[in-house]
């Protein structure tokens, strides 16, 4: 089976569906899947983006209508043009980039059939960022990319509701996320992370990993860690990932308004061993999110035995069902009460760091993932082959 999946950059800065594209593509490969990705130069700033072993990876140069849709190409569109008859299958990553618009119309013209992974960015409240657009785009576009689809991916139930209330037509189907969990199993010692940040020896760490968004909750953990400090004076908040939107000045006039400068630390992007050193100097994982699609930090987190607090827009209810953290609505109160909790109970914390990483080895490894992924290709490639038969 050969499968073309595209994106629009595939730099690590981007965090969102580059972890997510790497994992699955090279677990499609071990299972025998022939897969190439095609991406853009969109976003990259010089920087190597990934590679997913075994893929045969082709990034093409953006061009100047980049600036008002998503790694625009003309170089990419002429090999979709080209190539997309000698693949089975295509397999889209996130409709409002100009990839997935130029891969779904080269796929139409090829007769080949094509899925869609929207990777969370229907949901309601993730639509009122640049609002207007989206409500162009999605209208003249998004739909009609969806409808024709052969299937499309939703990573959790929730989202699959949210797909179809969009108004989409084409079938749903739910694969979500996935870790390779072998990747969590063997983590720096916990001093590491300290060697670059060394007051945080002798406190209870809660680590935030992702992107620093007006959407993740962030302004609700450093509340949260105001209403927190006032009871214990042993608790820093780590908040790790990249401002890919501008916001880090304002989370840290509010982290000096509240009087957080020495409780709350930012540092940036952090990415392979840093990143592991992180996850293994934190006692407890935060994801306070507004909205979230399905989130690879959580996943990383919970495969590295961390209790997580979570809100109910993580789409990831088994957290609670697993006992493997908390799951508690946006607010800050609910927010510090649970991380609280947690603060106060070593054995609690490891009990349920435990349940969490038993959880993502039941439902969240790639190789699991993977073959659910080649089951629905399958199912799709199979029902274009039958033979349609003629009432008689």
């Amino acid at each position: 089976m050969k499968v073309l999946h595209t994106y629009s950059g595939l730099s690590p800065r981007l965090g969102g569906p580059i972890p997510v594209i790497q994992g699955l593509t090279e677990h499609l490969v071990k299972r025998g899947v022939r897969v190439t990705l095609f991406a853009t130069t969109w976003n990259t700033k010089g920087e190597e983006g990934i590679a997913p072993e075994g893929v045969d990876v082709r990034v093409f140069r953006h061009d100047g209508l980049s600036r008002f849709w998503a790694g625009h190409s003309g170089h990419l569109r002429r090999a979709l043009q080209q190539m997309a008859k000698d693949y089975d299958l295509l397999h889209v990553h996130g409709p409002w980039n100009y990839p997935a618009y130029a891969a779904t119309r080269a796929a139409r013209l090829a007769n080949k059939p094509y899925v869609v992974t929207v990777h969370g960015t229907l949901d309601p409240r993730r639509l009122q960022y640049k609002r207007v657009k989206k409500a162009l785009y999605g209208r003249l576009i998004v739909k009609s990319m969806l409808n024709t689809a052969a299937a499309i991916q939703a990573l959790t139930e929730a989202e699959r509701r949210i797909i179809h209330r969009f108004g989409v037509s084409a079938p749903v189907v739910t694969i979500p996320n996935g870790v390779s969990l072998e990747d969590f199993l063997d983590l720096p010692s916990r001093e590491v992370f300290e060697q670059d940040y060394p007051h945080l020896k002798g406190k209870i760490m809660i680590l935030y990993l992702g992107r620093l968004h007006p959407l993740k909750g962030l302004d609700l953990l450093i509340k949260a860690t105001r209403l927190l400090a006032i009871q214990r004076k042993d608790v820093h908040v780590v908040i790790a990932g990249p401002d890919t939107e501008g916001y880090r000045g304002h989370l840290e006039r509010l982290r000096t308004v509240m009087g957080l400068q020495e409780r709350v630390t930012f540092t940036g992007l952090l990415t392979g061993r840093r990143k592991k050193a992180a996850l293994s100097r934190a006692d407890i994982f935060v994801l306070p999110s507004y909205a979230e699609g399905f989130s690879m930090a959580l996943l990383e987190a919970m495969a590295s035995g961390l209790p997580v607090v979570i809100t109910p827009q993580c789409h990831l209810p088994e957290v609670a069902h697993a006992q493997a953290g908390f799951v508690v609505e946006p607010q800050a109160e609910a927010l510090a009460m649970a991380m609280q909790r947690l603060t106060e109970n070593p054995r609690l914390r490891t009990e349920m760091g435990e349940n969490a990483r038993r959880l993502v080895a039941a439902k969240y490894t790639w190789d699991r993932i993977a073959e659910q992924m080649i089951r629905l290709y399958e199912s799709i490639l199979r029902q274009r082959n039958e033979p349609r038969t003629t009432p008689s």
